[in-house]
């Protein structure tokens, strides 16, 4: 090691790749499975991380019907998406996960110990025993519509997603 820093590489060079986080288990999907799975552990007093492209848990559950009824959930006549996803957030809490948002899974290796490392878009590297994967359909992000100069016509009056129908009904549409 201090022969490459002799080479004029610097001692930022040894250290650039970022030590994985290591953790009994790694879920891949905030939405109302992981979210379970993380309480089941919680449960089980094994700590957990989670990973989700999205910006906030929830899943598809908060990102197509964060505000329409939902009526097929056990135990519950009715609710929408968004409180779906806040309902599994507080039952999880006490266990503390730690969530990493806005990252999806670019890599998983099962390493000579038997453990699985991850590596995420946004760089981050984990270690974990076990690895439980939550994504439904896979990375919930939005599709642009393929045509030159759409740009100009998304905001305000063109939206690739909506994040709540009151918006949509109160805008105007003139």
């Amino acid at each position: 090691m201090e022969r490459q820093d002799r080479q004029g590489r610097g001692a930022g060079a040894l250290s650039a790749l970022p030590a994985p986080i290591e953790t009994d288990a790694l879920i891949v999907g905030a939405g109302p499975v992981g979210l379970f799975q993380a309480f089941q552990l919680g449960l089980l007093e094994i700590s957990c991380h989670i990973v989700d492209a999205l910006p906030a848990a929830g899943g598809q559950c908060v990102a197509l019907y964060g505000d329409k009824p939902i009526y097929d959930i056990p135990g519950t006549p009715v609710t929408s998406g968004r409180d779906l996803a806040q309902s599994l957030i507080a039952q999880v809490a006490p266990f503390k996960p730690q969530f990493h948002f806005g990252e999806q899974v670019a890599t998983l290796a099962r390493q000579d110990d038997g453990r699985l490392l991850l590596t995420t878009s946004a760089g981050k590297a984990f270690l974990a025993k076990t690895v439980f994967i939550a994504a439904g359909v896979g990375a919930f992000v939005p599709k642009r519509i393929a045509l030159d100069g759409i740009a100009q016509f998304e905001a305000p009056r063109f939206s690739i997603t909506l994040n709540r129908w009151t918006a949509l009904r109160a805008r105007p549409w003139w």
